[in-house]
Formats: structure tokens, C-alpha cells, sequence
């Protein structure tokens, strides 16, 4: 079952992250969808303002209106 608690959360990225579908700049912001879990790796996935919805590290992100994100 997905956890939707955070779901529609803004978000941003504490540091610069490459990924498949391009480069999130440090401060790119966008909107939690929900977390997952992949090969034991415990992820959020998060539509960036950028229009690309990729899965990151919670570590790698914080909520706009707090200083970090806890899912998981």
C-alpha cells in the first residue's frame, strides 16, 4: 500500500542531482507524489516544476516550509 500522507508537499533540492530524464539544479523545486521503495532503497517520487517526474533520495530533498523531509 502507498503511503500518500506527504502527498502534494513542495519540495526542493538541497544539492545538484543528474538523473535519467536530466539535471535538477540545487534549489529546483516540485511537488511529492509519494514515496517508493526500490532494491531495499527507500525513495520519494516528486514532479519537478521542470515537467520531468523522477524519483529521488529523501536525503536529496527538503520541504519548502521546513528543513528536511521525512518519508519512509
Amino acid at each position: 500500500m502507498i503511503d500518500r500522507t506527504h502527498t502534494g508537499a513542495r519540495c526542493y533540492t538541497v544539492r545538484f542531482i543528474r538523473t535519467v530524464k536530466g539535471d535538477l539544479l540545487r534549489g529546483s523545486y516540485g511537488t511529492v507524489l509519494h514515496p517508493l521503495e526500490n532494491l531495499g532503497r527507500r525513495l520519494v517520487l516528486v514532479h519537478w516544476n521542470s515537467g520531468v517526474t523522477v524519483p529521488v533520495f529523501p536525503d536529496q530533498i527538503a520541504r519548502e516550509s521546513q528543513d528536511s523531509l521525512h518519508l519512509c
